[in-house]
């Protein structure tokens, strides 16, 4: 069963803005984000991922490409994998989305009970998490083990030498927080306590046992690959 790498995209102007991006499109990456997906390009490599997925949106794209020319590779782009749908939000100041009164009860709602928020002509918080975690398990399911060569100098056959894969799926904050959420059996009302920085990798490990149970253990959270640059 593969391992998936979850990778925030990398930084851009926007993420400074103090603003919601959501599903905002023509977001991208700037100097220090380019800087950014390449050096992961460089990390990551080493790992040989066997697929690379990504959200739709430019930032994630852009920060998928430099891997992905690096391993020639293809970029799958998977649209369940794009930002919560922030609805009449996107775009809004989240200073002023938590002080003026039209929105402030909303926006405790997001940040204190998100499991209850939905984003006006947008998607609720739930919605989000059902459907990137479906974006997993389909990636998951895409990706079995491989078949090893058998060893020339093997002197009676062997059963088959199987390796997992290593999957690359770029995406966003909230979709990564929510997905680690759901493998650690964690209170969705608590997701926001986990921190997803850009450019950041978390490792997540699916496993069979002999009993044929599968379990996805979470090896790692938020590690950021040092930028020399």
């Amino acid at each position: 069963m593969p391992t998936i790498l979850l990778i925030r995209h990398a930084t851009n102007d926007f993420v400074k803005s103090g603003r919601l991006p959501g599903r905002t499109r023509g977001i991208h990456l700037n100097d220090e984000g380019r800087r950014q997906a390449d050096a992961l390009s460089a990390a990551l490599a080493k790992r040989s991922p066997d697929a690379i997925y990504s959200s739709p949106l430019e930032r994630a794209i852009e920060t998928a490409l430099p891997l992905a020319r690096t391993l020639s590779l293809p970029i799958r782009v998977l649209p369940a994998l794009a930002d919560i749908d922030n609805g009449d939000l996107t775009g809004r100041e989240i200073k002023a989305l938590s002080e003026d009164p039209a929105t402030r009860d909303l926006w405790r709602t997001v940040t204190e009970r998100p499991s209850r928020a939905a984003f006006p002509n947008g998607e609720s918080m739930l919605d989000m998490q059902r459907r990137a975690v479906g974006a997993i398990e389909q990636i998951i399911a895409a990706h079995p083990d491989l078949s090893l060569p058998p060893e020339s100098n093997a002197a009676q056959p062997e059963s088959p030498k199987m390796r997992p894969q290593t999957i690359a799926v770029i995406s966003h904050a909230d979709v990564i927080k929510a997905i680690l959420a759901h493998y650690l059996d964690m209170p969705f009302d608590s997701f926001q306590k986990i921190v997803i920085a850009p450019a950041s990798v978390s490792t997540l490990s699916v496993a069979t046992d002999a009993e044929s149970c599968r379990r996805v253990a979470v090896l790692s959270v938020n590690y950021t690959v040092p930028n020399e640059g």
